[in-house]
């Protein structure tokens, strides 16, 4: 069997795919993309931030009125 290495994603790589940051974005797309690769782990931790974060910069809409 064929080693696998481990990444664990943090809210930052997240941030920078999804909201397309300069210097960053396509990087971290092309990261988050290669799971044939990676064994890719996060925590919900991490997941709770990314919501906080977006909704921050109000990127996501979370249905509030």
């Amino acid at each position: 069997p064929r080693a696998v290495m481990r990444l664990f994603f943090d809210t930052n790589l997240f941030i920078a795919s999804l909201t397309d940051e300069p210097g960053r974005g396509e990087f971290a797309t092309r990261l988050l993309n290669r799971t044939d690769e990676y064994e890719l782990h996060t925590s919900l931790l991490n997941l709770m931030e990314v919501r906080t974060v977006l909704t921050k910069k109000n990127t996501v809409d979370l249905g509030g009125s």
